[in-house]
């Protein structure tokens, strides 16, 4: 394999960097949007229990009761996910902001390392959830031949 020197690389020129500005701050806007939607996500988890335990189950049918600390789960566990993206997001828009005031090279290879990081677990979790919609598509399929 070829080893790759600095000089293989293209420069940024004012159109590139005024391209980087301007996503730094949507990526800083959206992972702002993402720790407030986070927060609330942990805030609506940890009072699920709470408004579960309200729901009169016995008028409902199929109903179990301790739903409030299953979903309190799913809400925290959900939040947790969310976060990361919202972080990897935020350290981007902030050294690409450093990189583009200091001319720092570093700083700008450390802001596209957390923009992949971003891109790789919003990846991942995207391959996750397609497995799990398989999943369930079959066992929903195997539950309705089996009640023929």
């Amino acid at each position: 394999m070829k080893e790759i020197s600095n000089s293989d690389y293209p420069q940024l020129n004012k159109a590139a960097a005024a391209y980087l500005e301007e996503g730094r701050k949507w990526a800083k806007f959206l992972a702002i949007m993402g720790f407030v939607g986070t927060g609330l996500m942990v805030i609506v988890g940890l009072f699920m229990g709470t408004i579960f335990s309200a729901i009169p189950y016995d008028d409902i049918p199929g109903y179990a009761g301790g739903m409030g600390s299953v979903m309190s789960f799913i809400y925290i566990l959900a939040a947790l996910l969310y976060f990361f993206p919202s972080l990897y997001l935020y350290n981007f828009a902030e050294k690409t902001k450093s990189a583009l005031l200091n001319k720092d090279d570093n700083q700008l290879a450390e802001a596209l390392k957390n923009q992949k990081s971003c891109y790789k677990f919003i990846g991942i979790m995207t391959i996750i959830i397609i497995g799990l919609y398989i999943l369930m598509a079959f066992f929903g399929l195997l539950a309705a031949m089996m009640s023929f």
